[in-house]
């Protein structure tokens, strides 16, 4: 019977627990992260973004390059 029974409810609550709190920091690291370089994240969009539109006018006003 001993196999059957992997684990006792005390065990997996603490196993619950200690999952959460490595995921909470992970989403905590991660964030910080973003923080770190969203502006860099943001002037690199936009300049993508403005590249992208300005290809595709003069591609339409030059009927290709």
């Amino acid at each position: 019977m001993s196999g059957s029974n992997p684990g006792s409810w005390p065990d997996k609550l603490v196993s619950l627990c200690v999952t959460l709190l490595i995921g909470a920091v992970a989403v905590f690291i991660a964030v910080k992260l973003i923080e770190a370089v969203w502006t860099a994240l943001l002037v690199m969009l936009g300049v993508g973004t403005f590249l992208a539109v300005a290809a595709l006018l003069l591609r339409n006003r030059n009927r290709g390059w």
